[in-house]
């Protein structure tokens, strides 16, 4: 630019560098929007910021949307104006009162009192204000405060009106003077080096009169980009409440990623196809060549940021996945040359545009509807052209896109929507597929999970939060990140008998039981099966930590609604065989997984075993030992003499270590549970009726109610005194005992009490500790052994957790980024 207008201090060196030193920085309305956010904007200011450096900001929060309402409401309804204004008031006065003190807030105060004093006046018709200018105040007041806030806290600033120095002639979209501007911009700000200036974006003056102008919404983008290219800067960083620019709207799509990097060709098609974090006109004023944008987060710093610029090489590759719905079709016959012609030289640029049929179709979103209306009305041309709505789009953008990989895997999975019609644009930036049809997220969520390779998702449902589920949501918190290495594993949701918590995003898990109660509703578990196939992730996992038999009658439809199942709940597998059967059948139509290692030695590794011989060809012949950690734990403690039957059930339940109903295991029903799902394991065709059961639980105590029962535990002290007299007196001990084997076809199953010799390694456990002996083809003259702790929530909730990671192998596929 000519310097023969600038004063003498603004010189060449200044200039170039003002040019090399200062950037600048854009905020928008949502990274004002409180006190708070002032305070975080300011420490960015300061922390981010070059000393120099030019801060472009818009009105604070909804204030423009304010503005406008008032406006509206001062045509028809000067009361309900009244009203808003003074909301408005409120608004700002409390964003002073908050951030400033002393002579700030006092000069900030006199300020704005005599804007509003203004205001009052037009109100009342005392005064005429356009409506630009009364929208410009909102810009106006962030600047003055945020500067006023970078004073209180030390640092040098002030605020600058961009209507002293942007001008431009009025139109549509204003047209810059732009050496003037440029000019009367470095003569405010070269003579103060080291000032951070807060400008207003959104507006401007009109060169002749000097009446305010917009530049319209976003306009406060295209200003930051503006006012950069006016100083000739090398970049601009526009500061939003999301990290950079993402693989897709996360709006819409999980597990979406922020990009390092765009070449302009990219982000101007991304801006074109209606991306919501860039404006086609942020890209207009730019030195391609120069300058750099990078799109940040205000609300996390340190995330990653997305920088715009212009690269040597770009990779054919995919790397935005944008979508719209409410696209309307717009057909004009070839037979209207004329307008057409007309219509093309409009500067309304559609999504794509065609021919076929005779005739030249556009595709435009909703927000272009009134301007494509207005302009067939003013051609009075309502006979030449038809409109159809109801239609959506989906794009990928990226560097010569048709030679991207993805391109055949968009073609593929759009093909089987009902496409409309597919293609690529001019630019070769992106693939359009217009679709006659709503766009659903499920379907989003899984074409961006295809064309970019990620790793899954998996949603997990927990169903029961006692003593195992909260044991296990706590080790998944800490274990969560280990877990998310390979695959994205989210707890959607916890539920008990009556109330569910339900969040797709993932519930929070770091006070959970104060949220459960807060947030959780009732449920029916039909409707919710119902619900959640649609839920956004790639895989759903049911946690089944009940005793409950009515959660596993629904296993069937578990598997037939895509879910697979991590059991601690022995109901399912120890079901009556037909039942069984059913379960089974239906896991395998479906193709899901099905694990349940805790429901027998809880987290020991028997189900593992059992299943790595069969598979590597060995033949089981008998299991046999003691199956029960509460029974063990019972026993071990019995022998020692010191409490008496009763008591030790009474410890037991309240140590957790057994079922919420002692009977389930004192009546030996809960090892026939778990000697049915083992021989099943092996193959047996085992019912309830299959095994010889002897009961520790008296005829007159099995049925009577829980609270009864425990009242009249001391009747179990008698006949067990017995039992150990009787062993003693042979020099034995009493074990509970489990068995199952197999011989010529035929099985044979038990479970009761062995006396056993004191040396016998099965009376001489840990209390709790269950043991496994197992006999094959291949371990005959020395059996395998397995044992250790089988019961306790610790050990259980591990046993789970050790289930999780194996369905994640399974699940689990290599991550690929972009």
């Amino acid at each position: 630019m000519s310097t023969a207008v600038l004063s003498s201090s603004v010189t060449p060196e200044r200039i170039q560098t003002i040019a090399d030193d200062v950037h600048i920085h854009k905020f928008g309305g949502s990274s004002l929007a409180d006190p708070y956010c002032y305070r975080r904007v300011a420490r960015i200011v300061t922390e981010h910021a070059g000393s120099s450096d030019l801060i472009i900001v818009s009105a604070a929060g909804d204030t423009t949307n304010r503005i406008l309402a008032i406006i509206e409401a001062r045509r028809d309804d000067a009361e309900y104006a009244a009203n808003l204004f003074a909301s408005l008031q409120r608004f700002q006065y409390n964003l002073i009162d908050e951030l400033l003190a002393g002579r700030q807030q006092s000069a900030c105060l006199e300020a704005i009192d005599q804007d509003f004093a203004r205001w009052q006046r037009w109100l009342i018709g005392q005064e005429n204000i356009e409506t630009a200018e009364l929208c410009a105040y909102g810009e106006l007041w962030s600047a003055r405060l945020l500067a006023a806030l970078l004073q209180r806290q030390g640092t040098r600033a002030d605020y600058l009106d961009a209507r002293s120095f942007l001008t431009a002639d009025d139109a549509a979209e204003p047209v810059i003077h732009t050496e003037p501007s440029q000019r009367a911009l470095l003569e405010r700000i070269a003579p103060h080096p080291g000032t951070r200036f807060i400008v207003t974006g959104f507006i401007c003056a009109e060169a002749v009169t000097g009446r305010t102008l917009l530049l319209g919404r976003n306009g406060s983008d295209y200003s930051a980009t503006l006012i950069g290219s006016l100083v000739n800067c090398r970049q601009t960083t526009i500061w939003k409440d999301v990290s950079g620019v993402y693989s897709a709207d996360p709006r819409k799509v999980e597990r979406v990623v922020s990009l390092p990097s765009l070449d302009w060709a990219e982000a101007e098609e991304l801006a074109r196809l209606g991306s919501p974090v860039l404006h086609p006109r942020t890209f207009q004023p730019i030195d391609r060549e120069r300058m750099i944008i990078s799109v940040r987060s205000s609300l996390k710093v340190e995330n990653q940021q997305t920088r715009i610029g212009q690269y040597d090489y770009t990779e054919a590759r995919g790397k935005v996945l944008t979508s719209l719905q409410d696209v309307t079709l717009f057909s004009i016959g070839l037979e209207h040359s004329k307008l057409l012609r007309a219509f093309e030289q409009t500067g309304l640029e559609p999504l794509i545009a065609w021919t076929a049929h005779g005739q030249q179709h556009f595709a435009f979103h909703q927000n272009l509807l009134a301007y494509v209306h207005q302009w067939f009305a003013d051609q009075n041309a309502a006979d030449q052209f038809s409109e159809v709505s109801g239609y959506s789009m989906v794009a990928l953008v990226g560097a010569r896109i048709k030679e991207a990989g993805q391109f055949a895997v968009l073609k593929r999975e759009v093909d089987e929507q009902h496409l409309h019609h597919f293609a690529v644009a001019e630019n070769n930036n992106s693939a359009i597929a217009i679709l006659a049809q709503k766009l659903d997220h499920r379907f989003l969520n899984r074409l961006h999970s295809l064309l970019f390779n990620f790793r899954k998702s998996v949603g997990v449902l927990v169903i029961g939060c006692g003593n195992i589920g909260s044991e296990w949501l706590r080790l998944f918190s800490q274990q969560r990140d280990h877990l998310n290495e390979t695959i994205d594993v989210k707890v959607m949701g916890i539920a008990n008998s009556t109330q569910l918590w339900l969040d797709y995003n993932g519930v929070e898990l770091g006070h959970w039981r104060e949220d459960f109660q807060r947030l959780a509703r009732p449920y029916v578990l039909n409707e919710l099966l119902g619900e959640l196939p649609n839920a956004p992730f790639d895989e759903l996992v049911v946690m089944d930590l009940t005793d409950s038999v009515d959660i596993a009658r629904h296993y069937s439809t578990f598997f037939a609604n895509g879910l697979h199942i991590i059991s601690a709940n022995k109901r399912a597998g120890a079901a009556p065989e037909a039942m069984y059967r059913e379960i089974r059948t239906i896991q395998q139509e479906w193709e899901r997984e099905w694990l349940y290692n805790t429901t027998v030695g809880a987290g020991l590794p028997l189900n593992y075993a059992i299943t790595d011989l069969m598979r590597s060809g060995d033949r089981i012949r008998s299991i046999s030992g003691i199956f029960s950690g509460t029974l063990s734990w019972l026993f071990e403690h019995y022998d020692e003499g010191l409490e008496s039957f009763a008591d030790l059930v009474r410890r037991a339940k309240a140590e957790g270590y057994t079922e919420p109903d002692p009977r389930e295991d004192l009546s030996c029903r809960d090892i026939v549970r778990k000697l049915l799902i083992v021989a099943r394991e092996i193959g047996a065709n085992l019912d309830w009726g299959d095994i010889h059961v002897q009961s520790l639980v008296p005829e007159h105590l099995a049925d009577i109610p829980l609270n009864e029962f425990m009242e009249r535990l001391d009747e179990l002290n008698a006949p067990m005194e017995q039992l150990w007299a009787e062993a003693r007196a042979q020099g034995k001990l009493p074990r509970l005992m489990a068995s199952f084997s197999v011989q010529e076809g035929q099985s044979d199953a038990r479970v009761g009490v062995d006396l056993m010799d004191s040396s016998d390694m099965l009376t001489n456990l840990i209390p709790g500790e269950n043991i496994f002996v197992i006999f094959s083809d291949w371990y005959n003259d020395m059996p395998l052994v397995i044992s250790g702790p089988g019961a306790g929530k610790q050990v259980t909730a591990g046993g789970v957790q050790s289930d999780l990671h194996q369905l994640l192998s399974r699940l689990g596929q290599p991550t690929q980024t972009i």
